[in-house]
């Protein structure tokens, strides 16, 4: 294990924009409840979370511009599904353990709009080909309360309250 106090916090999905991205997560996953949206000019992207009912986080990270970091993901169509991300204590005690377990860092620490400007790092696994972000913020927690609530009428797929078929219909 990285670090004893790290907490799983979100996959990372790049997007081509937040309300595709908003659009896709809740037809698919009945995703409706988001945080605020941060335009990161740090990182190059904008970016929000989503949690599905069961507490699982999607952060969808969209470039700013063809400058954004994420942009050639989306323009080569590879590695949409984005990254892994765990909470820390203290990334450079973590990066220790990570160096020695055949990773290497994709930057420097940064900052990051989305964690009240926390650091944060990318580091990449050569042995497994997956990228893993490091977010030092031992005491962050997302606000769901946004007013951002999917407008379409229409249902999820995953949505209990209908029955399937209805559901279906109403989606075509």
């Amino acid at each position: 294990m990285i670090s004893a106090s790290m907490r799983f916090d979100h996959l990372g999905v790049v997007v081509p924009n937040l309300q595709i991205g908003r659009d896709h997560f809740f037809k698919m996953y009945g995703i409706n409840n988001w945080t605020d949206e941060f335009f990161d000019e740090l990182n190059g992207v904008c970016v929000q979370f989503g949690q599905t009912k069961d507490k699982f986080c999607y952060e969808l990270i969209a470039p700013i511009d063809n400058k954004s970091p994420v942009y050639n993901v989306l323009s080569k169509n590879k590695n949409i599904l984005n990254h892994i991300a765990y909470i820390v204590d203290a990334i450079a005690v973590c990066s220790e353990k990570l160096l020695r377990n055949n990773f290497v860092p994709l930057g420097e620490p940064n900052k990051a709009v989305a964690y009240s400007l926390q650091r944060v790092q990318f580091f990449y696994s050569k042995e497994f080909g997956y990228i893993l972000e490091l977010i030092e913020a031992p005491n962050f927690y997302h606000d769901y309360n946004s007013p951002w609530k999917h407008e379409d009428t229409a249902v999820s797929l995953f949505d209990d309250s209908k029955d399937t078929t209805e559901s279906q219909k109403e989606l075509h």
